[in-house]
């Protein structure tokens, strides 16, 4: 069900920047600090003249009983700007430990998509019998909005657009808009829908004022209002807003009809979001693991991809295992191949997120993945080379001592040298490629880039110094 806001209750707005403040959210941090607070009301009168996000914080360093019970004493409006302040998850929590009569309150007075969003991590019962509180009106908004998945346009609009006829006047546009001025909090553009609400146009405020009182709003309006699809991608969206500066950007369905808004703070909150999990899924986290996540989820999160981790530890332990009579030879070799190795994988984490970051920004065409594979192959012949030289210097002045081999630190040097040059090239060209074949497969450029990319820097630094090693100062 779409609901227009010249159709919503008025709701009252507190001023969330109070200057006279006598308490901040670290008053309640320190240890024993919450314990000492006395009953949930009297932590309630204490944080309700707080900004939403400084109560958010000091809920979030209470247990999630205690935190209910505090959200329970503090008025609807209140309570609800405060936890939409917080993490879905965690808000999602206090609400599940509150009354269900006393929770639906609290969701119904926030904003429908910060609602859905905590309504996502509510259980199957729970989430039904919250909705059942609820009033018809949002009770069928959330069951709409719940259709969309959450990474998506739909899912992280808001349906609280406003939105006039194009038939209308603009004399009768002027005093409808001079009354929602008097309900909503902001009003970023006024869009224009058809007789069967279809996006036509957007309203320019200097237009409509100095426009003819009996025009119609068609006769005035933009055409062509940029929208996006509900089923677009969140990040799509995120880069959309970002290039062309919008405050906000209208969301349609197949027929083009207008359904809702997303705002910059949504935009905001997504590329946080996705920042975060690109972190966390290069090393094989879980995108959506927290903090206080049950360690169960985070153990099933992270256990498959340290097996395959492990799967590439022995591969590389493989490669070592074919020149152990070259390492008997020359143990100094055991030394040097882990300074290889490792300096290669610090390249290749370099290369991996400037790629990373390149795709995140839409910056992957064909043309620029060659560009990106010439430019890191220099990056790493210059760096190879420029730390192979330093490494063999140290290996000439004997840092590891070469007693073991006849006194030849210079031969040593060389290979390392090599071995070094090889591998930073093959480290910064196979992260530079990695998250575009991931992305090309299918997969999300970050899922644990960083494991592969650390076979490659291994095998390939391993290899290189051995080989080399077995070739030049012909060891066997």
């Amino acid at each position: 069900m779409f609901r227009w806001i010249e159709e919503r209750d008025s709701r009252e707005q507190e001023n969330q920047h109070q200057n006279d403040m006598s308490e901040t959210p670290e008053d309640f941090h320190s240890p024993g600090a919450t314990e000492e607070l006395g009953q949930p009301g009297d932590v309630a009168r204490r944080i309700e003249e707080m900004p939403a996000a400084d109560g958010a914080s000091v809920l979030n360093n209470l247990s999630n009983e205690r935190a209910a019970d505090v959200a329970e004493y503090l008025d609807p409006e209140t309570a609800s700007r405060i936890l939409a302040q917080m993490d879905p998850n965690e808000a999602a929590s206090v609400i599940s430990g509150m009354e269900p009569p006393e929770a639906s309150m609290v969701l119904q007075a926030m904003d429908p998509d910060d609602r859905v969003d905590v309504m996502e991590h509510v259980t199957g019962k729970l989430h039904d019998e919250l909705l059942g509180e609820m009033d018809a009106v949002e009770a069928a908004e959330v069951r709409n909005l719940e259709q969309y998945p959450p990474d998506t346009a739909g899912g992280i609009m808001t349906t609280e657009v406003t939105a006039l006829y194009e038939h209308l006047t603009v004399e009768n546009a002027i005093t409808t808009l001079r009354r929602l001025n008097e309900e909503v909090e902001q009003m970023f553009y006024v869009y224009v829908i058809d007789s069967r609400r279809h996006l036509v146009g957007v309203l320019s405020m200097r237009d409509l004022i100095l426009a003819r009182p009996d025009s119609r709003l068609r006769q005035i309006m933009i055409p062509n209002v940029r929208s996006v699809p509900a089923t677009l991608d969140q990040e799509e969206v995120a880069r959309l807003v970002r290039r062309y500066g919008y405050l906000a950007v209208p969301v349609v369905d197949e027929r083009g009809r207008l359904l809702g808004l997303i705002t910059l703070d949504d935009v905001v909150d997504v590329i946080q979001e996705e920042a975060t999990e690109d972190v966390q899924k290069m090393f094989g986290a879980g995108a959506e693991e927290r903090l206080n996540s049950p360690w169960q989820y985070s153990f099933r999160k992270r256990i498959w991809w340290l097996e395959v981790n492990l799967a590439t530890a022995f591969l590389a332990a493989w490669v070592i295992s074919w020149f152990d009579d070259v390492i008997a030879a020359l143990p100094v070799l055991a030394a040097y191949e882990s300074i290889v190795s490792g300096m290669g994988g610090n390249a290749g984490a370099q290369a991996l997120a400037v790629a990373i970051r390149g795709i995140a920004l839409g910056e992957s065409g064909a043309s620029l993945i060659w560009k990106v594979l010439y430019r890191e192959a220099i990056v790493g012949l210059v760096a190879g080379l420029t730390v192979g030289v330093t490494t063999w210097l140290c290996a000439i002045c004997g840092i590891f001592g070469f007693s073991q081999y006849g006194g030849h630190p210079v031969l040593v040097g060389f290979v390392i040298f090599l071995a070094l040059t090889f591998n930073h090239v093959n480290a910064c060209t196979t992260g530079a490629m990695l998250p575009f074949i991931m992305k090309k497969c299918g997969f999300d450029p970050a899922q644990s880039a960083t494991i592969f990319a650390t076979t490659f820097t291994d095998c390939g630094g391993f290899f290189a110094t051995l080989w080399l090693a077995k070739v030049i100062l012909h060891l066997h």
